[in-house]
């Protein structure tokens, strides 16, 4: 168990590190709320819900925002 919470919090931190934070501060509150709640969680499902958009439609605004995807 406690191995499984040190690899969420390494890859929450992967992600917090890469992402271009300049970029999701300009986004409308949707997006920028949503791409927040990916960095944080790494949930793309809910995250595209958030957004209001289709999951691949996220996952390119994800890419844009220089979030890596880590698994």
């Amino acid at each position: 168990m406690e191995e499984v919470l040190k690899a969420l919090e390494e890859a929450r931190e992967l992600r917090r590190r890469h992402a271009d934070w300049q970029f999701i501060e300009s986004q409308p509150p949707k997006l920028r709320a949503a791409l927040k709640y990916y960095v944080e969680t790494g949930d793309i499902y809910v995250a595209s819900r958030i957004a209001g958009m289709t999951v691949d439609e996220f996952n390119e605004l994800r890419i844009r925002a220089r979030i890596p995807s880590v698994t």
